[in-house]
Parts: C-alpha cells; sequence; structure tokens
C-alpha cells in the first residue's frame, strides 16, 4: 500500500469516528457545557478566572498553549481552525467567518482584532458567532 492509499485509509477512519454516535453525543455535551458558561458570563456567575477553570473542565475543549497565550476552545465544531500566519501570532477561525487575532508573542498575549460576529463576553471570553453560543474562546494571558 502507498502512502495516497494509506492516507486515505486513515482520512476516511476519522470520518467514520467522526459520524459516530460517541462522537455526536461528546458534540452535544459540549455544546450545552458551552451555552452553559455563555450563560455565565453573561450574568456575571464567574469571573475571569473562575471561566477558565470551568472551561477546561469539559473534556470535549480544546486547549492551546502557545507562547504567552493559553487558550480554551468550549465547543468545537466542524471547521474550527487555529493557525498560525507568523512566528507570533495565532488566528482562531471559526469557519464562519468569525474568529480571534492573538498577538501570542506579547507579554502578556492579546486580542488585537476580532473578525465577524464574535462577542466579548468579559476580560477573557469571547464567543465566535454569538447567535449560536458555541465556540467559546477562553483566554488566559
Amino acid at each position: 500500500m502507498n502512502w495516497k492509499e494509506q492516507l486515505d485509509k486513515a482520512v476516511a477512519a476519522v470520518k467514520e469516528a467522526a459520524t459516530s454516535e460517541n462522537a455526536r453525543e461528546i458534540a452535544g455535551k459540549a455544546k450545552a457545557a458551552a451555552a452553559g458558561l455563555v450563560e455565565k458570563v453573561k450574568t456575571g456567575a464567574v469571573d475571569a478566572a473562575d471561566a477558565f477553570v470551568e472551561a477546561n473542565r469539559d473534556p470535549s475543549a480544546l486547549s492551546v498553549r502557545f507562547l504567552n497565550a493559553d487558550l480554551t476552545i468550549v465547543s468545537p465544531a466542524e471547521g474550527i481552525s487555529i493557525t498560525r500566519p507568523d512566528a507570533a501570532t495565532l488566528v482562531i477561525d471559526d469557519g464562519s467567518g468569525n474568529g480571534l487575532v492573538i498577538n501570542a508573542g506579547s507579554d502578556p498575549a492579546v486580542v488585537v482584532e476580532v473578525i465577524g460576529t464574535v462577542a466579548k463576553l468579559s476580560d477573557n471570553t469571547f464567543d465566535l458567532g454569538q447567535e449560536d453560543g458555541v465556540n467559546v474562546v477562553v483566554t488566559k494571558f
């Protein structure tokens, strides 16, 4: 089997796993966790430190540590991407035109730009595509 066939086989296995009942159950729980966190932040029930701790409790959350940026994405939907367009910049994009640009090289790291309909819920919590309550990004800078 050549490398192309092996890659195709691996991609097919990942696609099958992503559509499994277990994956759908995890995605449902993650969306509920994100919605709950958004509501708590909006009502002031959690502060910045508590939001970060709570976001990291969700086992389906995506955590990234790069230079001076420590991020957790709760309920990462299909299409979310994290890219590094240059040495010290992270871009988080939800695939629907919403995102954050983070300068991870500054100390502390800082969100330098929001793209699309991003709601800043608190000093460290952002909702990408605020209309659906998913893809909540919690920062610790």
